[in-house]
């Protein structure tokens, strides 16, 4: 199917070279000494790589160091006693995914001194999805969420005590990737089931909506519609139907891989096309742009913007350009590179 009207040319660029895997990205204005926004990006290795564009081009640096994998990051206002935004980073307190052992969350930021690494949270397991928002309305600020394979989110604010556990709720299964909407926590579980969690009458109440046998990794909330990126493959748009009962989504496969997916944008990246597009990134090693039809939640029409030579493992939408039009595209893994897409 044809897209509403006709896009705008793509173009897409290696922004930064790490070296090794990069686990998770994401765009945000994190450092107050230079203008716009940035592109964080976590290592393998520990190492926090901070990547910006300048007058003269794309210029990248290792800003901190963690004493384990960091595999998901976040940019906000996590701390309300600090100016600025901050990022979260999830990860393990030594050693890689793979070893196993305790999980972390730390907090970077920048101040007069330099850049700070500070770690905030330990858990059973590796946190593997971080996001920041205000789940907590009660609470000065916005709180830090951290989710992984302890079976349970932890949501973390900042308080005249320090860094404090202000609330806790299981999971259905490992917790791979989070997002916020409100006050409602999005989770993708391993299991094959997306958790929605919300503060009620002071209680933690979760809700658990079966999308079958499929995996999600990563998901993405626009207002109230959810896209779930599979390890089946598969990318599913969930979004409401008069036909179904209140509350309850309509699930559609919008794009398939032979390969896990692991990057799920849903936003209105493209200004020349009405509406919000949708983008992965996998281990097929591709990145995607998926343009919505003109009707319904079918048939969307696929572009291809990027072939990496190694698998890719995340994915962020940003303004990283502000000569460009629109939202740029960032998707990292295991090539190392930071991959940059924008319009000609």
């Amino acid at each position: 199917a044809e897209p509403a009207a006709r896009p705008l040319s793509w173009g897409a660029t290696i922004a930064y070279e790490a070296g090794h895997k990069l686990g998770g990205c994401a765009v945000g204005d994190l450092d107050p000494t230079h203008p716009g926004h940035e592109i964080l990006a976590v290592a393998v290795t520990g190492e926090v790589h901070l990547v910006r564009h300048g007058d003269d081009g794309w210029h990248g640096e290792v800003v901190a160091q963690a004493g384990g994998e960091m595999i998901s990051c976040a940019i906000g206002d996590a701390d309300p006693t600090r100016p600025g935004n901050e990022a979260v980073l999830g990860g393990m307190v030594t050693g890689t995914e793979d070893d196993g052992g305790a999980g972390a969350m730390h907090l970077l930021y920048r101040d007069d001194a330099g850049w700070h690494l500070e770690p905030i949270f330990e858990d059973e397991a590796l946190v593997h999805g971080v996001c920041i928002g205000d789940v907590v309305p009660a609470q000065p600020g916005h709180e830090v969420v951290g989710v992984g394979f302890s079976r349970k989110a932890t949501v973390l604010g900042r308080t005249e005590k320090g860094w404090e556990e202000l609330g806790t709720s299981s999971l259905s299964s490992p917790g791979k990737n989070a997002a916020m909407r409100g006050n409602t926590i999005y989770v993708a579980c391993a299991g094959g089931l997306f958790d929605q969690i919300a503060l009620k009458v002071g209680a933690w109440h979760r809700e658990s909506p079966d999308v079958g046998p499929v995996g999600p990794a990563r998901l993405a909330v626009h207002e109230d519609r959810v896209l779930l990126a599979c390890d089946d493959g598969g990318l599913r748009l969930l979004f409401p139907d008069e036909t179904y009962e209140e509350g309850r989504l309509r699930q559609t496969v919008i794009h398939q891989e032979g390969q896990k997916l692991r990057g799920a944008v849903l936003a209105d990246v493209d200004p020349s096309v009405e509406g919000v597009e949708a983008a992965t990134v996998g281990y097929e090693k591709t990145l995607t742009l998926l343009y919505a039809p003109a009707e319904g939640e079918t048939d969307w029409t696929p572009k291809t913007l990027w072939r990496d030579t190694a698998k890719l493992h995340h994915l962020a939408a940003g303004d990283v350009l502000p000569d460009a039009e629109g939202l740029e595209l960032v998707a990292v893994g295991y090539s190392g590179r930071v991959i940059v897409a924008s319009r000609r």
